[in-house]
């Protein structure tokens, strides 16, 4: 049996070099097989027979050899092309719709125009009989299964289970660790691919970043100097991505032929952005692009992209395209992805749809070349969901009959449906759901139907015709009742989806919300937690759970899903203002100095009472950290600090109180001269509507009393004494005269308030009267 540590090298390289599958497959007993599966129909018994005199063929090594053949012909007419010569295709021939049928459960269903879908089935089942506990084995094994689940329309959780472990028992080996960088580096890529497919982002990221430290592999957005259009004089800074690669690998990947690359031939924009620095030079290889297309593909699940972010990623995709990529899977799924992104570009559509168009025209290519080869290493999606794309460009252009077109012919039903009620016939959308419902009732064409009216008797009525195990219409039962705000049975609809299928980290995260709002914490902390064991990069899960722990008093566990939370939403100042909080809560002063700097280096004008005197209070009365430090020894990180944000926010009340106390209240620190200018610049920025605002009257009162406390009492002959009084004057005047307006134009039903403005007001005299009294002897 081919199954040692090189067997995957020499099936991808040496066996199959030649890419003639269709060749291998007609030659002798297995031609003769192929004749048989043609006239298989539902006989599962024929088939079983048939799959047993597969195995009594030749040798284990042909056998092996002939069913990689089948399976990339397989993977040839359904996902990269060109289809099959029309002899092969006549002599395979299956039913496929009943082949298809085979695959379905009552929740879940492969597409239907699926090709040579019995040419799988044999793979499959070949691969599955197979006891030997080889790597190859078990990673075609685990290829299969990928395979099929790319052909589902939803998640299955079983073949998810089933990948999982075999990916666990691979790694596992001890063997592993004998084969090449390279060999090993593609594994894990293939890994990571897979659980991204199932939307299992941690688990992918992990088997990526494992791929990248084999080879030393990494890589970062940096900035270079460049122009974007043709009449662009000056060079503005680029985003870009520079690639660094440590270890001597080589890369023994066969060249494929690529898909033609359309040019942009616009009137303004250059074809691509020109660098000023012509050193700079695109070291992206086959080995290597498989990491900036798994980034560049988990960033695009967090569409709704900001400007910035869609920038980031068209950044990942053009390292891919400008590259020295020779890979058709991968160069292609980078044009699917960069088209996604560009559809909204005005200027960039027309190139969009012409690649796109360019791709699908290349399924029918008579020319046979190799194509197959990085499939496993792209994630490159089945031939009709690259078709859909161009379907969805149609549309959002307004052509919904081009759309329309294409949804029937691949008879893509809830899509066609959507598209019609897009534009605006909801008449129709509804009558062809209720014609295919009379063809035949499922769980899928319910929901589709309840989308169509909002009437919600058709998700329970999926929900009954499944059995109970219909997570669509759960799910859409779910948002149903968390829009009008029913929160307990928004919640409990979600549960029951979560349970038929536990691989929908967006519900989860969603529950969790609902169960925030109801409130029950606990189950939004199951609820957060399962979220994050899927996409534990989440920022937004991680901050959702703080605040769970934060509602529960669990203050450590909040203030260190905040920590994490930070990492993954680093530009997303409420993340750092909820870590900010929760330091302060257990006294982490250190933290608190970095989370407000990184608030106000944000450019927010960010300013917290609270938080401000605590920093205050914790060098003032020498409070101890959480980690044991004393809090005097933070003095001048938190002077700092103030400096810092002073400079930021020049016009906020508590800041500039907050940092005369720093000078006037710190036994030992004392700088009386600057705490009194600080507080002058406090009153400043709170004087301004004194005369309509009770609550700046309050500030600047508070704030006179204490400057006449200071001031009054500096030395005579202090060379900032005599400006100090000139200052205090202008600010009692000041206060009077607004604090006179102030109370007339109160109604005379607040006599209370009156009196206490009043009495203020003559305090303030007094200390007037005693300030010019004090000037006559300066």
């Amino acid at each position: 049996m081919l199954g040692s540590e090189d067997a995957i090298t020499s099936l991808t390289l040496h066996e199959l070099s030649d890419n003639e599958y269709s060749e291998k497959i007609k030659r002798g007993a297995y031609w003769e097989l192929m004749k048989h599966i043609s006239k298989i129909e539902d006989d599962q018994a024929c088939y079983v027979d048939i799959l047993e005199s597969f195995k009594s063929l030749e040798s284990e090594n042909t056998k092996f050899v002939f069913a990689v053949s089948a399976m990339n012909v397989f993977i040839q007419n359904n996902f990269t092309g060109p289809l099959l010569s029309a002899d092969l295709l006549t002599s395979i021939k299956d039913e496929d719709s009943a082949a298809v049928k085979s695959y379905n459960t009552l929740n879940n269903a492969m597409y239907s125009l699926v090709k040579c879908t019995k040419l799988f089935g044999l793979c499959r089942d070949y691969f599955s009989s197979l006891t030997d506990s080889s790597i190859t084995t078990m990673l075609f094994q685990l290829r299969c299964i990928f395979v099929e689940q790319m052909l589902m329309e939803d998640i299955s959780p079983e073949l998810f289970e089933k990948a999982d472990r075999l990916i666990g028992v691979i790694e596992d080996r001890s063997d592993v660790q004998s084969m090449s960088k390279e060999i090993k580096c593609k594994l894990f890529v293939e890994f990571g691919f897979v659980y991204l497919y199932f939307q299992h982002i941690s688990k992918s990221r992990r088997c990526m970043g494992i791929a990248q430290k084999l080879i030393g592999f990494s890589f970062k957005l940096t900035g270079a100097l460049g122009k974007r259009t043709k009449y662009q004089e000056r060079a503005l800074p680029q985003l870009r991505v520079e690639t660094i690669i440590e270890e001597n690998v080589t890369d023994e990947t066969p060249l494929e032929n690529e898909p033609q690359m359309i040019d942009l031939n616009d009137d303004t924009l250059l074809e691509k952005i020109s660098f000023d620095d012509k050193n700079i030079q695109n070291s992206v290889t086959n080995l290597t692009a498989p990491f900036l297309l798994h980034m560049a593909s988990l960033k695009l699940k967090d569409f709704a992209l900001e400007e910035m972010l869609r920038e980031e990623v068209i950044a990942f995709l053009e390292g891919i395209i400008e590259g020295k990529t020779f890979s058709y899977c991968i160069a292609t799924h980078a044009f699917f992805i960069r088209s996604r992104l560009e559809q909204t570009s005005i200027r960039k559509l027309s190139r969009c749809m012409e690649q796109l168009e360019e791709v699908v025209l290349g399924f029918d290519c008579k020319k046979v070349c190799a194509r197959t080869g990085s499939l496993f290493q792209s994630g490159l999606p089945p031939m009709w969901k690259q078709e859909k794309l161009l379907a969805v460009m149609y549309t959002s252009i307004g052509s919904h009959k081009s759309a329309l077109e294409i949804y029937n012919r691949l008879q893509m039903r809830e899509e066609q449906i959507n598209a019609l009620i897009g534009a605006g016939k909801y008449e129709t959308a509804e009558k062809l759901t209720r014609t295919l419902l009379a063809l035949g009732e499922t769980p899928k064409l319910y929901c589709i139907l309840g989308d169509t009216t909002q009437d919600i008797t058709h998700y329970e009525k999926a929900w009954e015709l499944s059995g109970e195990s219909s997570a669509r219409a759960m799910k859409s039962l779910g948002y149903h009742y968390f829009n009008i705000k029913d929160y307990r049975k928004a919640l409990n609809c979600m549960q029951n989806s979560l349970d038929c299928n536990y691989l929908q980290g967006g519900l989860w995260f969603t529950a969790g919300c609902t169960a925030l709002a109801i409130p029950e914490f606990e189950t939004a902390i199951k609820c957060f937690q399962s979220s994050l064991q899927i996409d534990d990069e989440n920022g937004q899960g991680w901050s959702n759970l703080g605040a769970c722990f934060e509602k529960t008093g669990e203050m450590q566990k909040a203030f260190n899903c905040y920590k994490e939370a930070t990492k993954h939403s680093f530009n997303d100042w409420r993340v750092w203002e909820n870590f900010l909080c929760a330091a302060a809560q257990i006294k982490d002063f250190a933290s608190m100095i970095f989370a407000y700097r990184q608030i106000i280096s944000f450019g927010q004008k960010y300013c917290d009472r609270k938080i401000l005197n605590c920093l205050v209070s914790a060098v003032r009365d020498n409070m101890t950290s959480v980690s044991g430090e004393a809090g005097i020894s933070y003095y001048d990180k938190v002077l700092d600090l103030f400096k810092f944000a002073s400079s930021k926010v020049t016009t906020n009340f508590d800041l500039w109180k907050s940092y005369a106390a720093m000078h006037l209240d710190v036994k030992g620190k004392e700088d009386v001269d600057k705490g009194i200018d600080y507080l002058i610049k406090a009153y400043h920025s709170a004087s301004l509507h004194i005369e309509r605002s009770m609550e700046d009257f309050l500030k600047c009162t508070e704030c006179s009393k204490v400057l006449y406390t200071y001031v009054m009492s500096q030395q005579k002959d202090s060379p900032t004494y005599a400006p100090h009084l000139q200052s205090l004057k202008s600010i009692l005047q000041i206060l009077i005269t607004k604090g006179h307006k102030l109370s007339e134009s109160m109604s005379g039903d607040d006599v209370e308030t009156k009196d206490l403005i009043t009495e203020y007001l003559n305090s303030a005299k007094k200390q007037l009267e005693e300030v010019e009294e004090a000037q006559l002897f300066v």
